[in-house]
């Protein structure tokens, strides 16, 4: 570990390349002229093979490239057109930077020994530092670990707050210094994958850290600690909205969905129970429009995509998608995939979406971005 001082002396050099595969669908030339927004998700094919890939909204696969094991989060990196980063799923043991325009990776970071990445992450400072949520299962403990992005080397490491963080944010207006944990509540070990360890002693929070110390500066609970908070989104005004995942009964109506702004306590997005109960205890990725005042959250599990009110948190429609997944946005509308294939567009919840394209070999994961190319 090297001290932030050193750091900011002088940042290390590119750091060693590790190559597991691609697929190129377009000629090198003709994307290293091309400026313009392609969108980035981890997917699997059939037989079970994981990548991540590149696209456009025409359906045109521009990039598949050969993952190790399952990817959750995917990061754009806007000082490197065509880059990204993608993160394993939870409990991962890799970050890999992708150039999606040659189709390889350039750059493998590795976990750290007795921790594992906890699928997601964030830069800051033109793309120069890393953060990640890892589980450092040995003790038990959340952190949110801070790395040089090129050398790899961890400039700091603090308690997350809680057990379980899983995606984090940069809180907009505080020089990128204060960030926003989903602390999900769930205590996983590597030995044991995705079994859930301590569902009876779970104590999810939305915690916010400053990081220059590493000092939690707040910390909001929900009386019902069964409720995993687990994805989140910050709108420019710095509105945190967060979908929430139940560990309880299947039977028990529980709310989805919670938002925070500066308030005493966390509140819950406005709906009635019926609303609730169609989204089958799930939520898995959420986007703020803040241009359009607008949230879109995922439900896989029940086939849907729910619409929000960003200032009054009061719900607008629900449209029916088979195993909707990860979405972004493009142009200030909505972009959300499938775990069938499918890529959508929606500027306007209270109408139909547009089906841009069908991907048949393809399942795309929670997670989507679109990078500049």
């Amino acid at each position: 570990m090297i001290s932030r001082r050193t750091f900011l002396l002088g940042l290390g050099g590119i750091s060693a390349v590790g190559v597991v595969g691609a697929v190129s669908t377009t000629p090198i030339s003709l994307l290293l002229s091309a400026q313009k927004h392609w969108l980035v998700s981890g997917c699997s094919d059939k037989k079970g093979c994981f990548f991540a890939a590149a696209f456009d909204l025409q359906g045109q696969l521009i990039n598949k490239v050969a993952l190790p094991a399952r990817a959750h989060q995917v990061i754009p990196m806007k000082s490197k057109p065509g880059h990204a980063l993608v993160f394993a799923r939870r409990p991962g043991n890799y970050v890999l930077e992708i150039d999606f325009i040659r189709g390889e990776v350039v750059n493998h970071i590795a976990v750290s020994d007795g921790q594992r990445f906890y699928g997601h992450g964030a830069l800051i400072k033109n793309d120069s530092i890393l953060l990640t949520t890892e589980n450092d299962y040995k003790n038990g403990k959340g952190l949110i670990v801070i790395r040089d992005r090129q050398t790899q080397q961890i400039i700091d490491q603090y308690d997350s707050g809680g057990i379980g963080p899983h995606q984090l944010s940069v809180m907009p207006n505080s020089n990128e210094n204060l960030i926003v944990i989903a602390n999900g509540g769930i205590q996983t070990h590597p030995e044991q994958s995705r079994k859930k360890l301590n569902i009876d002693s779970m104590q999810p929070n939305l915690a916010y850290m400053s990081l220059e110390a590493g000092q939690i500066e707040g910390k909001f609970e929900l009386e019902n600690k069964q409720l995993s908070i687990r994805h989140l989104d910050v709108s420019s005004q710095g509105k945190v909205v967060a979908g929430l995942q139940y560990q309880g009964a299947s039977t028990d109506e529980v709310p989805l969905a919670i938002s925070h702004h500066g308030e005493d306590q966390l509140s819950i997005l406005k709906t009635d129970n019926n609303t609730w109960r169609s989204m089958k205890q799930y939520t898995a990725s959420v986007c703020i429009n803040s241009k359009s005042n607008t949230v879109a959250i995922t439900c896989p599990k029940a086939d849907l995509l729910t619409f929000w009110q960003l200032d009054s948190n009061e719900f607008i429609a629900s449209h029916k998608l088979k195993d909707g997944a990860g979405t972004t946005l493009i142009d200030e509308s909505f972009i959300a995939s499938t775990g069938r294939g499918r890529i959508i567009s929606q500027s306007n919840p209270l109408k139909p979406y547009q089906v841009n394209a069908d991907f048949n070999e393809l399942r795309w994961d929670n997670h989507m971005t679109s990078i500049v190319a």
